[in-house]
């Protein structure tokens, strides 16, 4: 980058946004609010990925009180999402920049300032983890989790490298810390040291209507017979990763499959991550390679469409930040079994099967209460829809523009 910083103002601006119908300029107030989305650079777009596109579109669409002011990097820039923006936003800013390289300039030298990319702004604000360099704007950054400092060993060295210095410096330098559960919240009192008045919870969101109307069943049989999936079936949403607890859950199935001949075939949606081979391994080495299916990535409608077919959920995560998937199964209307640990409890209150994800006996008794007790499944199936009623993006971004105001009154 080369030139002379923009000459910036730290406080509301007044902007001439509108006339009269005199053509007179009507004078009002507007908080400039500057993002950094470079996450959604990032392919396939995974939960940090859905949170923060759809909370953002919501907040454009539904603040026009706020000018919203948007960069984003990456060595391989992609533009694609961000064509909704430039007609909601009044700059989008996309910078062939190496992640590698920006997130070591912006929590040692906090060089470039972000104010090189997006013109002056009120409020800075780094969408994952990471906080933008900025001397006279309010600074701020969302933490999705805090798994690589909870739990470690479920995280490659490399990744603990890359999120452990950005976590650290949001906390010690940053106005406001949001983060997307009470629980991530609590984790990040703890563990990063945050005092709690610093930090803000804007919950993660569903669009209601995507998981209502009537079901696409061409869609739906063209994907059965893709994946040879016939019959009821049992779903996880998720990328293939230790924290997700799959060994555990496929050994609890293995149980309940041997118990009942004709248990639901157990479907895996999603690419597999790191460390995945254990997974596959459990399943063969359990002899259940013709009943549990791995789609690999899916494309948006093509998830939704399994998910909403499927018997029930089962998800029972080692952590979470906020476990979207989980929401989206009870806006579907399908029975939910998760973990009683970190985030999920908070979404699905007592309206799912709460289980101790270390324990293979308890995965085991939860699978066989959504296979064995169907009336009581379909009244928590209920319950939950009237719950997810109240995770909206519309209410996200209502969360997110109170923290905005409430750094620049």
């Amino acid at each position: 980058m080369s030139g002379m910083p923009i000459p910036l103002c730290y406080t509301r601006h007044t902007h001439l946004a509108q006339r009269k119908g005199n053509g007179a300029p009507v004078r009002q107030d507007v908080i400039r609010i500057g993002v950094d989305l470079s996450c959604l650079m990032s392919r396939p777009l995974t939960g940090v990925g859905y949170y923060t596109l759809n909370l953002f579109q919501a907040l454009a669409a539904g603040y026009p009180s706020f000018d919203i002011r948007v960069m984003a990097s990456s060595a391989r820039p992609r533009a694609d999402l961000f064509r909704p923006f430039r007609a909601q936003c009044s700059r989008v800013r996309i910078v062939p920049w190496p992640t590698r390289l920006k997130n070591r300039m912006w929590t040692t030298i906090e060089w470039p300032p972000f104010e090189w990319f997006t013109g002056p702004v009120d409020v800075a604000h780094g969408a994952f983890h990471l906080l933008p360099p900025s001397r006279h704007a309010r600074r701020m950054a969302t933490i999705f989790d805090l798994s690589n400092l909870r739990c470690p060993e479920m995280h490659r060295a490399e990744s603990f490298g890359i999120h452990a210095p950005l976590l650290r410096h949001a906390a010690a330098r940053a106005d406001r810390i949001v983060a997307i559960s009470e629980s991530c919240k609590t984790d990040v009192v703890e563990l990063l040291g945050v005092h709690p008045d610093r930090v803000r919870v804007v919950l993660g969101g569903i669009h209601l209507q995507e998981f209502g109307g009537a079901q696409d069943d061409h869609l739906l049989q063209i994907l059965r017979k893709r994946f040879s999936i016939s019959g009821n079936y049992l779903i996880h949403l998720g990328t293939l990763e230790p924290r997700k607890n799959l060994p555990r859950m496929i050994e609890a199935y293995a149980r309940v499959r041997h118990r009942f001949e004709d248990c639901p075939r157990l479907v895996l949606a999603g690419q597999a991550g790191w460390m995945f081979e254990d997974v596959f391994s459990s399943i063969e080495r359990l002899r259940l390679s013709n009943h549990v299916v791995h789609t690999g990535y899916l494309e948006r409608n093509e998830a939704v469409c399994l998910l909403r077919a499927a018997h029930a959920c089962v998800y029972p995560s080692l952590y979470e930040g906020f476990g979207l998937p989980v929401l989206e199964a009870m806006a579907a209307r399908i029975p939910v079994l998760t973990s009683n640990v970190s985030s999920m409890p908070e979404v699905v209150g007592d309206t799912g099967i709460l289980v101790d994800p270390k324990s293979v006996d308890a995965i085991e008794a939860g699978l066989l209460e959504l296979i064995e007790n169907r009336t009581a499944s379909r009244q928590r199936v209920e319950a939950a829809y009237e719950r997810a009623k109240q995770f909206t993006w519309e209410n996200s971004a209502r969360a997110l523009a109170e923290v905005y105001t409430e750094l620049t009154e």
